[in-house]
């Protein structure tokens, strides 16, 4: 993906036409194919914060803890290695066990995808309020796009 798509961000100005969203029902259908496995004990789903623009699924097994960004625009999924920074996202990829439960329906975006550069080339389909929110937040990353912090 070389353009990110419009209304990736979640941002749109009033008057214009309104984004996508993830279908809720693709985030239950991917919640229960975790509650359903047996190797995880702990499946948690953090829906939206007035903070960013991601569902954070949090899940625990016999390896350790995981957490899966879940974009609330469009059906893009990472993993997530840290959210200590107030204002970005670090990503890390998730293990093949996990990535094989999670439902068609949803794409991959891959760790040394979102940690490219941020290029012209990437936000030429954005709207100006998601221009305007990159450019305010001084945002570096693609994946600092997609699974952003900004308030």
């Amino acid at each position: 993906m070389n353009t990110l798509p419009r209304g990736i961000t979640g941002f749109w100005k009033m008057g214009q036409s309104g984004i996508p969203e993830t279908d809720k029902s693709l985030i239950e259908k991917l919640v229960n194919s975790f509650k359903s496995d047996s190797d995880f004990w702990k499946v948690r789903l953090i829906e939206q914060q007035a903070d960013n623009n991601f569902y954070l699924l949090l899940l625990s097994d016999k390896n350790g803890n995981h957490k899966v960004g879940i974009n609330t625009t469009y059906p893009f999924y990472c993993g997530i290695k840290s959210l200590e920074d107030w204002e970005t996202v670090e990503f890390c990829d998730l293990p093949k066990y996990i990535t094989e439960l999670i439902p068609n329906d949803f794409t991959e975006l891959q760790t040394n995808f979102l940690n490219e550069p941020l290029k012209s080339k990437h936000i030429t389909a954005l709207n100006k309020a998601e221009l305007e929110q990159i450019k305010y937040w001084k945002t570096e990353k693609v994946g600092n796009v997609i699974f952003n912090k900004y308030d």
